[in-house]
């Protein structure tokens, strides 16, 4: 096997393992870096897929000089990466590759050399173009340096290829939950005798995603045509997604524990449970909102991306628990209260939900990064419909669930 072709392996294995963590960052446009005191070897900064014609143009600033021995950026082509990956797992660890002996990279910034700090490069071959960070040598030596890039798509785009169509789809999603905020309306309004607070909360819910995938789609509008997140669209966008988020979980918490439908209060134990699912959701949405506006590769931006995801396994484990005990002492009345086929009826549409709720947390937390990893650079965007499209179904699984067990008009209904 040939040095550049283990080279190519190292660059594919790299990226393969970091892409599955970025895959759902929607960012590249305009950005600024700064990179403190780095010692890691080698990670990848940005991803961005390239129409023919598209033009990358990035500037590098180094403090003193002296800090970069053998440091550089690569700009590197999906195809370049992919060649022998699987082959690089069955290789013994090298600890004296380096990825700067990779001279067929696209494009390269050695930090060593200031005549190359500023690269500008326009994209011939369409795909995924990687920009890594590679540094060889005294693994004891950090480097501080800052970056400002730009990726520019034909048309005047700013966003990846793929993702041209995403400003569309939230604006699309956003009609129709609007819609499906209409028929729950006309619902709650035929059947008013019956209506629970908990009916309320979820009017409220579906509100504010109708309004967070709005400002979602116009602040994508924005960074399509300019390449920023400066807009007032972005301010209002985290605030709605904020409740948004705060909405849903608490909805799914209430729901789970029978609140307004099955019995008026919560117990000592289910208060705690909300309130701690509250804290949580307050630390998700600040760690979202921080990964959102930081510098992607940085080691910050890893730290919060990691927070985030802890916060949000906590919060989707809790939710959990109140159906569980609600589906325990379902069972239990059942077999003492004289009640069985009622109760049976209401247990059967606990453990649906609970399989719905399940059913939704694994598919947006892990399937969903698994076909994004999957998809080509023009099809990213499938990614975005389809994480829209089971959120719609799984809204609409738990209205067809609270109507079903308050509005219902046969004797097994409440």
């Amino acid at each position: 096997m040939t040095h550049r072709s283990m080279v190519h392996q190292a660059l594919a294995a790299m990226l393969v393992l970091v892409c599955c963590m970025t895959l759902p960052v929607v960012d590249g446009l305009k950005q600024k870096w700064s990179f403190t005191e780095e010692t890691r070897r080698q990670f990848l900064i940005e991803r961005f897929g390239f129409d023919v014609g598209g033009h990358m143009d990035v500037q590098v600033e180094i403090p003193h000089l002296s800090q970069a021995p053998r440091s550089s950026l690569l700009f590197v082509h999906e195809d370049e990466l992919v060649e022998d990956a699987a082959a690089y797992f069955t290789q013994p660890y090298n600890e004296d590759l380096c990825l700067l002996d990779n001279q067929t990279a696209t494009d390269r910034m050695d930090f060593a050399d200031n005549t190359t700090w500023h690269l500008s490069h326009t994209v011939a071959t369409p795909g995924f173009y990687y920009l890594l960070f590679a540094h060889c040598g005294d693994t004891d030596t950090s480097l501080t340096f800052s970056m400002d890039a730009s990726f520019l798509n034909p048309n005047a785009n700013y966003l990846s290829s793929g993702d041209a169509l995403v400003p569309l789809i939230y604006l699309l999603t956003s009609v129709i939950f609007g819609t499906g905020v209409v028929l729950w309306a006309r619902t709650l309004h035929r059947n008013a005798l019956h209506i629970h607070h908990i009916h309320h909360m979820m009017t409220g819910l579906l509100l504010l995603k109708v309004v967070s995938t709005f400002c979602e789609s116009m602040r994508f509008f924005y960074m399509k045509s300019h390449g920023d997140t400066l807009t007032s669209w972005n301010v209002v966008f985290y605030i709605f997604m904020f409740l948004k988020g705060m909405a849903m979980f608490v909805v799914i918490l209430l729901i789970g524990t029978g609140w307004s439908i099955l019995k008026q209060h919560l117990n000592r134990t289910e208060k705690r449970i909300v309130f701690v699912v509250l804290l949580l959701q307050v630390a998700n949405n600040v760690a979202v909102v921080v990964l959102q506006e930081s510098s992607v590769g940085t080691q910050a931006w890893v730290r919060w991306r990691d927070a985030m995801h802890l916060l949000d396994i906590l919060c989707c484990c809790a939710i959990l628990f109140p159906i569980v005990w609600s589906i325990r002492q379902l069972r239990e009345t059942a077999q003492v209260d004289g009640k069985a086929q009622i109760n049976l009826r209401k247990l059967t549409q606990f453990r649906g939900f609970y399989v719905a709720v399940v059913t939704y947390v694994y598919f947006t937390r892990i399937a969903l990064y698994l076909l994004a990893a999957s998809l080509p650079y023009t099809m990213t965007w499938v990614t975005v419909a389809v994480a829209e499209v089971a959120a719609l179904a799984f809204y609409a699984y738990t209205g067809y669930v609270l109507t079903f067990i308050t509005f219902c008009r046969n004797e097994l209904c409440i």
